[in-house]
């Protein structure tokens, strides 16, 4: 089992500019199995939930504004798709969850 002051050093060492290839060959001649190699290479995964909604707000405002001056209604959908997106990063974060 690897510790996490061990993934934390060979993800520093990746940072710095090691290969892929050459980190996971020096972790295997270190010993560790295949799912402790994996651990080190998790993708980070990115939390977009407070862009869409801060944008979603404010291009739905504009797009209200532009509605109520020249009666065009596609800011105002693009703004609400943000909405939209939102609602799906909250659920694509809640099965990330759910699957660890």
């Amino acid at each position: 089992m690897i510790s996490e002051e061990q993934i934390q050093f060979y993800r520093k060492k990746l940072k710095q500019g090691l290969p892929d290839g050459e980190l996971r060959e020096q972790l295997k001649r270190d010993g560790f199995s295949k799912e402790d190699i994996e651990i080190v290479f998790k993708p980070h995964h990115y939390d977009m939930r407070a862009w869409y909604l801060v944008f979603g707000v404010l291009i739905s405002l504009f797009g209200l504004y532009n509605y109520l001056q020249t009666g065009g209604l596609l800011i105002l959908i693009l703004g609400c798709l943000l909405f939209v997106a939102c609602y799906y990063e909250i659920k694509r974060l809640e099965r990330l969850k759910n699957m660890k």
